[in-house]
Order: structure tokens, then sequence, then C-alpha cells
């Protein structure tokens, strides 16, 4: 059986305030899996932790947490992909009925990506790659273990 946690020792483990991670709850950027029981203290998990983290560090890079949440369910599902979770914004070239008026004939595909280092080239040099932006799972995961005990 694994281990829950309070919201305290999530927020501390993610190194953000407990009211910031309940005014992500709030706002629907972060989504635990435990679900709320009315008169009880929700639980949290050691993947909500981790989730929250890169959430967390995500956002200390400048990125809203509301493209960073469209993201975060594939840290969940994480196991033997890459060490880091990378959040690119691509362009996709639109033709005919997709051409919206003022958008040049190109969209934007901002996506998520689980990769290991040596992939990050491959989406820096893509062509239709504007940005990107990465956090390395493995050190999250680390700090999370360390801050919440878990082995």
């Amino acid at each position: 059986m694994t281990p829950d946690f309070t919201i305290q020792q999530i927020a501390d483990a993610a190194e953000v305030t407990r009211y910031q991670v309940e005014a992500w709850i709030s706002r629907g950027h972060f989504k635990p899996e435990n679900p709320v029981e009315n008169g009880k203290a929700r639980k949290f998990t050691y993947d909500d932790a981790v989730v929250l983290g890169a959430l967390a560090a995500f956002n200390r890079l400048g990125l809203a947490p509301t493209v960073v949440a469209m993201h975060t369910a594939q840290l969940r599902f994480r196991a033997g992909r890459g060490s880091l979770f990378v959040i690119a914004s691509e362009r996709r070239a639109v033709t005919g009925a997709e051409i919206a008026p003022g958008n040049g004939g190109e969209i934007d595909l901002t996506s998520g990506h689980i990769v290991d280092h040596g992939e990050v080239i491959r989406l820096v040099t893509a062509p239709q790659v504007d940005a990107i932006a990465a956090v390395d799972i493995d050190q999250i995961e680390h700090r999370v273990r360390a801050s919440l005990g878990v082995a």
C-alpha cells in the first residue's frame, strides 16, 4: 500500500505554499488522484507530489499553469519513458477551412513530451518548434522522495 500525504507535505515537497496548491486545485490546474471526501482532509499521493513539483518548476520558468496543466496527466504514466518533461510550442501550417483570419496560415500546437536527454536536440532543432521549456523529472522525484521520506 502506498502512503498518503497531507497537503502541507506535498506543498513542501514541491517547494510551493499550501495556498498555491489549494489555488491550483480550485482553478483546475492541479487534479489530485484521490477525490475529496466531505468532512475529511484530502489525502495526496507520491505521484501527486511529482506532478505538483513539475507544475511548480514550469511556473518558476514563467509558463502559465493553464498551459502546463494540459500536459501533466502524462506524468502519471511516465514509467519506462524519458527523464525530461518538455513542453514545446510548435507551429503547423493549415489549409482551407482550417485557416482563421489573421493567423497567417499557421496554428500553435503546444505539446508536452516525456523524453530522454538526447531527444531534446531533436525537439529543439525541429523547424516547426518556436520555443521549448524542460524540467528534469528525475531531479523532481529525488527532491520529492527526500522531502516525503519515501525510499
